[in-house]
């Protein structure tokens, strides 16, 4: 063995801590460990609205056809603070709780600023929402299907007497509804329960019957969970992404039944939101604790064309989750100077917080939504707030406006959170 110096010691020590510096400041950065809640400035736009009866609606999706918005919230604000498997901590607190859930599926009008439940009929369960998404065939513009993410108790952990450690906690699965526009009702088609299905975050409907979901985590709580969140782009991609089709429509007495799950992309670290890029050949993915947006695409190789295969990605300064796209409906043409389509991006500045938060509801969480445009991908803070209007930001979206005297480009910018009172909606410059 050949001996080492002290000063040969401290030149390689010196060595690792420079190659390790970068990644550490980025880490300390995008969770937020560099900011204080003290120091985020509102940039709130015009005209800021608060929208009654969206409470802790976590996803949202323009359905450009009927140019309504789509949204899962919940019923009552106290829920989400003791049952929310897809916290940070994994949230477990009141199983009973979450039993008599009443989250429910909203639309809202954006030219009105009002928000209706929809009647869920054939649906009696309770409705723990996380992600949704929703599914028109060009053929059929006014019949919406729409699907749920919900985060139930696992009757096999709570209902035993002695349950095994290894007995998940959650047994969520994904809700099938069909609703036509003008209605004021949406008929449940059925539930959809698979073993790849373990930790749904976000779903991103193909037809009437597949669909990608992320599993935002391989540990469903405990300390290797936390890492995936702090270490994760570094030691913890241990997590996926699958493909689900379903054969049947009509089965409501078995959720397993006619389900057909395959693994779509496996090994990556956090994949949170999914979002539909400029088509069908841009698939986003969210990395949300990373804070990365990955363009993704389905895997021409793969025979059963259900797999995905990463593109590119780029980075934000915080973390991410449901990714959207605004398509400029009065672009001269796509990608000319006056073309402001790009890609919104929601998130939180100062995320490190959100574990410890999780369970109160009078915590305070700062939100960002980022906007990424051109070719370059110029990188814009679009809207900020200090949590005190909007606590957390968990999906984004934009409704254009007709552009005023000297073609200023404007869009009501619509944000919503998991622990929002209400989604808020607000002018802004593009």
């Amino acid at each position: 063995m050949v001996p080492v110096t002290l000063s040969q010691f401290f030149v390689a020590l010196a060595a690792v801590g420079a190659l390790l510096y970068n990644p550490i400041k980025l880490r300390a950065e995008v969770l937020g460990f560099t900011r204080s809640q003290a120091s985020i400035q509102n940039i709130h736009g015009e005209g800021l609205k608060v929208i009654p009866n969206t409470v802790q609606c976590e996803d949202l999706h323009h359905h450009l056809p009927s140019g309504l918005l789509f949204a899962a919230c919940q019923g009552r604000p106290a829920e989400r603070f003791l049952w929310f498997p897809a916290s940070p901590e994994a949230n477990f607190r009141d199983p009973k709780a979450a039993a008599r859930s009443e989250g429910g599926v909203f639309v809202i009008n954006p030219k009105t600023f009002t928000s209706s439940r929809l009647t869920l009929e054939g649906f009696s369960g309770p409705l723990i929402t996380h992600g949704i998404d929703i599914y028109s065939a060009p053929s059929s513009p006014d019949t919406v299907y729409i699907f749920v993410i919900n985060h139930l108790p696992n009757p096999a952990y709570y209902d035993s007497p002695s349950p095994s450690p290894s007995t998940p906690k959650a047994r969520s699965q994904v809700e099938i509804f069909r609703h036509t526009i003008g209605t004021s009702t949406a008929t449940h088609l059925r539930s959809v329960r698979d073993p790849l299905i373990r930790t749904p975050n976000d779903v991103y409907a193909t037809s009437p019957t597949t669909f990608y979901i992320t599993n935002d985590h391989f540990y469903r709580e405990g300390l290797l969970r936390n890492v995936e969140d702090i270490a994760g782009p570094y030691l913890g991609a241990w997590s996926d992404i699958v493909h689900v089709s379903v054969d049947s429509l009509t089965n409501q007495d078995d959720p397993a039944a006619a389900v057909t799950a395959t693994v779509a992309y496996a090994g990556i670290n956090n994949p949170n939101g999914l979002g539909h890029g400029r088509n069908d050949s841009d698939i986003l993915i969210v990395r949300a604790a990373p804070g990365v947006l990955i363009h993704a695409a389905v895997d021409p190789a793969d025979p059963a064309g259900t797999k995905l295969k990463l593109l590119r990605s780029t980075q934000l300064p915080c973390t991410l989750d449901n990714p959207s796209y605004y398509a400029d409906p009065h672009a001269s043409a796509p990608g000319a100077p006056d073309d402001a389509s790009g890609y919104l991006l929601p998130g939180l500045p100062v995320a490190h917080t959100l574990g410890p938060h999780e369970a109160d509801p009078n915590a305070i969480d700062p939100v960002s939504v980022w906007y990424v445009r051109g070719a370059a991908g110029e990188k814009r803070l679009l809207f900020q707030d200090d949590g005190r209007v909007l606590r957390s930001a968990s999906a984004a979206v934009l409704v254009g406006i007709e552009p005023g005297q000297g073609g200023r480009k404007q869009a009501w910018l619509w944000v919503t959170g998991f622990f929002a009172e209400g989604m808020v909606a607000t002018m802004v410059d593009l």
